[in-house]
């Protein structure tokens, strides 16, 4: 079973991360986790955003402009 996130330290959390430090501290991945808001019984939101992130194909950068590009066949196979 997955850590939760409640089980992380504050300063690891992203919307107390954001609070306390500003959109600036927070990874990409920290940052689409907010928008997830809430992951599986396996996974956090944020490890569900680092398998997002895992689809950008067309670049080693850590971007999120990819995002636009995917089908939703490829979001759907994502569990």
């Amino acid at each position: 079973m997955a850590i939760k996130m409640k089980d992380l330290p504050t300063s690891e959390r992203p919307y107390e991360k954001l609070e306390l430090y500003g959109e600036k501290s927070l990874s990409n991945a920290e940052l689409l986790a907010i928008i997830i808001k809430t992951g599986t019984k396996e996974e956090t939101a944020v490890d569900l955003a680092h398998n997002i992130l895992a689809l950008n194909k067309y670049t080693k950068e850590d971007e999120l402009n990819f995002l636009k590009n995917l089908s939703l066949q490829e979001l759907m196979e994502i569990k």
